[in-house]
């Protein structure tokens, strides 16, 4: 599997983006982030997911980093995180009639280190191709 983290991996899609956060979706809390996923039917799914099962989303709020740099650093290190592990999701959802969009969501007032993103992100993607 290639890591090279595409466009099309970005959830753009503000009616998706919509649906995800309305309520009634699935979430769990791996510190420091907070994922929130969501299955999307193959048609149902916009043109810009064509080519990838899974499209995601980065937030981190300036309630809890006030400086522009740090929260442009926090979405680096998780991109940088799930670049690197999307093939356990991916591979969960190979055969699958259906995409997933995820958006992960910074929960925490202190920049954490890469190593801990990375075991949030890797925790985050088991648990949900386990419950696929």
């Amino acid at each position: 599997m290639n890591n090279t983290f595409k466009k099309s991996e970005r959830l753009n899609s503000k009616l998706i983006t919509d649906k995800l956060f309305a309520g009634g979706n699935s979430s769990s809390a791996v510190f420091p982030l907070r994922v929130v996923y969501m299955p999307i039917a193959k048609d149902e799914a916009p043109e810009s997911m064509n080519d990838v099962p899974a499209s995601i989303l980065i937030s981190v709020p300036k309630k809890r980093f006030h400086n522009a740099v740090d929260r442009n650093r926090m979405k680096r290190l998780v991109r940088e995180a799930y670049r690197t592990n999307k093939g356990i999701l991916w591979d969960a959802l190979e055969g699958k009639d259906y995409k997933m969009a995820i958006a992960f969501i910074c929960i925490t007032d202190k920049l954490p280190t890469f190593c801990q993103v990375n075991k949030a992100v890797v925790k985050a993607l088991v648990r949900i191709s386990e419950k696929l």
